[in-house]
């Protein structure tokens, strides 16, 4: 099954660090760009895999870039004095651009069958 997720990627002084907002808790970070593109569509696939191999839904694309900029911008000044707290300054973005992201993942029903086999 192929799906396509919108996701963010930041160039931060020393490597670049990409998410996807539909599904929570994956993220990577590579040192160039091509490489933060092969590393996140690979997070987002072991992301995945994972989540169903424990019996949960996958987490469907449902954010257009449009979309993920808002989520994203609204992210980051929802928890930018949480950061200023801990760490105290805010990591410097050289840059950002949102992208879509198509991975491939064994359906739902597939992998459920080779974890139980």
């Amino acid at each position: 099954m192929k799906l396509t997720y919108s996701v963010v990627i930041e160039q931060y002084p020393s490597n670049y660090g990409a998410y996807a907002p539909d599904v929570p808790g994956c993220f990577s970070t590579a040192g160039t760009p091509d490489e933060m593109l092969a590393m996140i569509r690979e997070a987002l696939t072991f992301h995945i895999e994972a989540t169903v191999e424990h019996g949960d839904p996958v987490p469907m694309p449902t954010r257009s870039v449009d979309d993920a900029i808002a989520c994203h911008c609204q992210a980051v000044f929802g928890h930018e004095a949480d950061w200023l707290t801990e760490f105290g300054e805010f990591p410097s973005t050289l840059w950002m651009w949102f992208q879509s992201v198509e991975v491939e993942i064994p359906a739902p029903h597939a992998a459920r069958a080779e974890v139980t086999a």
